[in-house]
């Protein structure tokens, strides 16, 4: 039955829906479809077809059966942190990171009646402690409990220019702790934020992502990458981001069964970007962190944790923390985008510019794979150039209002005030100190039109 139904409409291909956008456009005084290449010097085309995905990967894989919502909580003191904690899970988050900066806190006070069966958990500590270590691990009662630790040594080097000890070190370190948290679903995380809000265009994040991850792999031989999972910062290119997911699920895949010929799929935490956020009219932020959280959702993360609209100037505060709260619950719960599995698989534009962007990908992985690894790529710089070469690029679009920001190069009201809002440093860090690298730093857009307002306020 159905097929003779399907048998009723008109066989079409590409030609036959191009003469039809020239007629259509005829009509209203246009000549042609022109296709445009976006920064990236991506050819997008007007319209894509099945046609478009002859010869190219099949790209569509397995998704989450879920998405978590993960909200940070600074652990200064267990109590505390432990009733921030069940505040959040109470109105809907299912997902906490601790931050925890000293060996003061107890694991038994922190975690006090938080059902660790059905809350995932991630822990972020300041200081180094076997004792707290096999504390945590303890507490872990089955398979199901989700324990997860933010160690990344290698990131830390690219970020602050120095080991905390020497390389061995640190990495001997990371590999006693691996051992001791073995009932964890993941010890090292790997944060492409970093690379992206730093300017490194969406082939190289990809690229240097992995790079990094697989440091970790030729240290550990392969044997740790059922322990490895990405933090990734989600810009605004909308359907880019949705394919940057898939591409990093799709290349984790692909190198990871080069080691012991094990397939691994990559666990994602996503975030939205820092690079595109403002301060003046800074409510615009709530909506690119809006369509970042759904390009995560689309892209297949499996937790996200939105940031403020504040977060750039203001100090952490419960209203903020709420708004960023309810626009995960909003899009879960309200949308019921959660009932959807898969969303984007099938897409012909999305599959296009997944192959287009893991081919590229892929390809400044194996130069810096081939030229000595990342770790050695950082020590020549080499990677640092590439980023500071990928920002100036896209600084200067938007400098030339070609890369837009509403409210900043782009319908500004030049009318507003910001300076009694702004309660933290806004600059970007720049103080020179002696380092075994160059260490990569982040950078917004809008740094210098931001100051240059602030000063003439």
């Amino acid at each position: 039955m159905v097929e003779k139904i399907l048998d009723e409409f008109i066989k079409t291909d590409s030609k036959l829906w191009n003469n039809k956008f020239k007629d259509d456009l005829k009509k209203i005084g246009h000549s042609n479809i022109h296709a445009y290449n976006s920064k990236e010097n991506i050819k997008i085309k007007p319209f894509y077809t099945s046609e478009d995905l002859n010869n190219l990967k099949n790209t569509d894989s397995t998704y989450p059966n879920n998405w978590r919502i993960c909200q940070n909580i600074t652990a200064d003191n267990s109590t505390d942190a432990n009733i921030k904690a069940l505040e959040l899970i109470k109105k809907g988050a299912d997902s906490i990171n601790f931050i925890i900066q000293n060996d003061s806190i107890s694991c038994k006070e922190l975690l006090k009646n938080i059902d660790i069966e059905k809350t995932e958990l991630f822990f972020e500590i300041k200081f180094h402690s076997n004792s707290f270590l096999k504390s945590l691990n303890n507490i872990i009662k089955s398979s199901s409990t989700s324990f997860n630790i933010c160690y990344d040594p290698i990131g830390s080097f690219a970020k602050s220019g120095n080991w905390v000890s020497s390389m061995n070190e640190d990495l001997n370190k990371l590999n006693k702790n691996i051992n001791i948290l073995k009932n964890f679903n993941n010890v090292i995380i790997v944060d492409s934020g970093l690379y992206q809000n730093s300017g490194a265009n969406i082939f190289e994040e990809i690229a240097f992502t992995l790079n990094h991850a697989n440091e970790y792999l030729n240290h550990f031989n392969g044997n740790c990458a059922n322990k490895i999972a990405f933090n990734i910062s989600i810009g605004s290119n909308y359907f880019f981001e949705i394919a940057k997911l898939k591409v990093l699920r799709l290349l984790w895949a692909t190198i990871t069964k080069e080691y012991n010929n094990e397939i691994h799929y990559p666990y994602i935490i996503a975030k939205p970007s820092k690079r595109n956020k403002t301060i003046y009219d800074y409510n615009n932020n709530i909506l690119r962190t809006t369509t970042e959280c759904m390009s995560a959702i689309l892209g297949g993360a499996n937790t996200i944790s939105n940031i403020t609209y504040d977060n750039i100037f203001n100090n952490k505060n419960e209203f903020s923390d709420k708004i960023a709260l309810n626009q995960l619950l909003i899009i879960k719960h309200e949308t019921h985008i959660d009932k959807v599995k898969n969303a984007a698989d099938g897409s012909y534009y999305i599959n296009s510019l997944t192959n287009r962007i893991a081919e590229e990908s892929l390809r400044i992985f194996k130069d810096i794979e081939k030229n000595g690894g990342f770790i050695s790529a950082l020590e020549k710089n080499l990677i640092q150039k590439r980023i500071n070469k990928s920002h100036k690029v896209e600084q200067e679009l938007f400098n030339n209002n070609k890369e837009k920001l509403l409210g900043i190069n782009i319908f500004a009201d030049i009318d507003q005030k910001i300076k009694p809002e702004i309660k933290k440093s806004v600059l970007t860090n720049s103080t020179t100190r002696n380092t075994e690298i160059k260490p990569i730093s982040e950078i917004r857009l809008a740094e210098e039109i931001e100051l240059n307002r602030i000063k003439n306020e």
